[in-house]
């Protein structure tokens, strides 16, 4: 039961977790845009908005296709927008969705109540606040994008995954898919975590179960597989990645794996344990370190990745803004290798979600804010790791935890003052 203190300390949290967003809405008052291109985006497709309101046939045989229409991004949520294009102007749109910030931090919240049972509730609704304090998502939450509402319906799965993993069964299993599916309507790069939930679903439930999942899945994914065959889809995702590149090119794996693995690092400073890290780095043995080295190496020799307008995440913008090589970025791919090596400690499951955050992201441009807070979120709530020891027990977590994202907040805006307005859209 809890103590009284207990009581007034966590009314004192859920305080600040309203008020921060509050923050929100002060930014929404002021047009904020950590992003630097939520701007253009949002107006972008808000106009596709409105052509689907005028004409829905016409703009959807268009879309994605045509030149004034070009985009990798799902029709579903800019056609849901158009119902409301007629009624509300474009303001009022952005303040409704200013809610799924909040929407998102709430479930986020119940997600880690139910993951971490015996841990103090006002200490996680310190880590569940971090969703206001997200650039990007503060960003889209005030400039309509795809991806956030995406994001929710992911939450919801990991809500419903994390209620009912111990007991699973047909109707439960459905519920999980079903928000996965439609997040992955909504923001396609979702569809990867199915591969998660139905392996983890597989571990319960008979084959014939499984088999009626599948054939659930397949039916609500019909109408997708369809766009995609009509729609030209991959000549269409090529043309939209903003370099004329083929396909193969945008699937190098070494790309992907030396700059998802720096910004997994990223996200997950302001929760790991530093002590703990150097400690298990000096007791490692020389032929694992030789191993991830050998990794990386070979990773490096395949890397191709475009140096400075098409994203690479905070240490790979670091490398080349002031060394102007990656030699910085190498050195920090390989120190987050082997600090990610050290956390999920040789877990399987820790091992599929790595490598599935990898193939989330299928095209060539590798940014920020398709991981932002995305992996936060992951890592708290479905990777095995000791959180007390990397968060609850040490003595300076707030100050880690807030420090950590003033530093982002520093690093955003010294990229708005030294990199031109033009690129710097490009890079996060």
């Amino acid at each position: 039961m809890k103590s009284k203190f207990e009581n007034i300390i966590t009314e004192k949290y859920y305080l600040l977790f309203f008020l921060l967003y509050l923050t929100v809405l002060f930014g929404f008052y002021f047009d904020e845009d950590n992003l630097g291109g939520a701007i253009q985006d949002a107006v972008y497709h808000y106009r596709i908005s409105e052509e689907f309101n005028e004409n829905f046939y016409q703009t959807f045989s268009k879309y994605g296709t045509d030149v004034e229409m070009r985009t990798r991004n799902s029709p579903v949520f800019w056609i849901f927008l158009s119902f409301f294009v007629e009624y509300f102007s474009y303001d009022f749109i952005r303040f409704l969705n200013t809610f799924i910030i909040f929407a998102i931090a709430i479930v986020f919240y119940k997600c880690l109540i139910l993951k971490y049972k015996n841990i103090q509730p006002y200490k996680l609704i310190i880590l569940s606040s971090f969703i206001f304090l997200s650039p990007s998502l503060r960003s889209l939450a005030i400039w309509p994008y795809s991806l956030i509402w995406g994001l929710f319906f992911v939450t919801l799965s990991l809500l419903n995954y994390l209620k009912f993993k111990n007991n699973l069964n047909f109707n439960r299993s459905a519920l999980i898919l079903l928000n996965i599916i439609i997040s992955a309507y909504i923001y396609p790069a979702f569809s990867v975590f199915f591969i998660f939930f139905f392996y983890e679903i597989t571990k319960q439930l008979k084959k014939l179960q499984l088999f009626g999942l599948l054939f659930f899945s397949a039916i609500l994914a019909m109408p997708c597989i369809f766009y995609i065959i009509t729609k030209d889809f991959f000549t269409s995702f090529d043309k939209a990645q903003g370099m004329d590149v083929p396909l193969s090119e945008s699937l190098n794996l070494s790309n992907k794996i030396l700059i998802i693995s720096s910004i997994f690092f990223y996200f997950i400073l302001p929760i790991i344990n530093f002590k703990e890290i150097f400690l298990k780095i000096k007791n490692i043995s020389l032929s694992t370190i030789i191993c991830l080295l050998f990794f990386c190496i070979v990773n490096i020799y395949f890397f191709n990745f475009p140096d400075y307008n098409w994203g690479g995440g905070f240490f790979h913008k670091l490398s080349i803004i002031f060394f102007n090589n990656n030699l910085l970025f190498y050195f920090s791919a390989f120190l987050s290798i082997l600090i990610i090596y050290i956390v999920i400690e040789k877990n399987l499951k820790n091992y599929l979600l790595l490598a599935i955050l990898v193939i989330y992201n299928p095209q060539l441009t590798i940014y920020l804010k398709y991981f932002d807070p995305l992996i936060f979120i992951i890592f708290l709530t479905l990777f095995d790791f000791d959180f007390k020891k990397h968060f609850i027990n040490k003595s300076y977590k707030h100050y880690q935890f807030f420090g950590v994202i003033i530093f982002y907040y520093i690093a955003v805006y010294s990229k708005k003052i030294l990199i031109p307005h033009s690129i710097y859209n490009l890079i996060i």
